[in-house]
């Protein structure tokens, strides 16, 4: 019987989802503590079994996302309020929703980084990429693709 992987809520592409068996044949069978130094989008890691973790990532906005579940500031509920509500916004926003992505990509570069805002652009971005510049600003274009409001709920 083939366990069910865990798909953590921020979407990436390159996510190790479809390896996460492979690397799990590849840990040895071992107690202790799982140290993750490249979260990412969490997959390995939460697929790991293991008791204790230490997980780190260099980007804060991933680090910020995952304390913010850790201290319930954001649930599954709360988020998809959220990205219904900006789904809707992105719905009736000019330029075939890219005024509304740019508005809030330029709140979230603004220095408010929002987790929620986060993970909107994560999934309102071309391709499901995420990459930052050397300012650490978000620089994803949007997805013009008719199926990406699917991807906000």
């Amino acid at each position: 019987m083939t366990k069910k992987i865990i798909v953590p809520p921020i979407k990436s592409q390159g996510i190790k989802t479809k390896l996460v068996p492979w690397i799990m044949e590849l840990v040895p069978e071992i107690s202790g503590k799982w140290i993750e130094p490249f979260l990412g989008t969490g997959v390995v890691a939460f697929n790991a079994n293991f008791k204790e973790a230490i997980l780190n990532d260099t980007n804060p906005h991933i680090i910020n996302f995952y304390k913010g579940i850790q201290t319930k500031e954001i649930t599954a509920p709360l988020m998809k309020q959220y990205l219904e509500q900006e789904g809707e916004l992105l719905s009736v926003a000019d330029d075939s929703g890219y005024d509304h992505y740019r508005k809030v990509r330029s709140r979230f570069n603004g220095g408010e980084y929002s987790p929620y805002d986060f993970i909107f652009l994560s999934r309102a971005g071309f391709n499901g990429m995420m990459r930052f510049n050397n300012k650490g600003n978000w620089n994803i274009p949007f997805c013009k693709s008719p199926t990406v409001l699917h991807r906000l709920t």
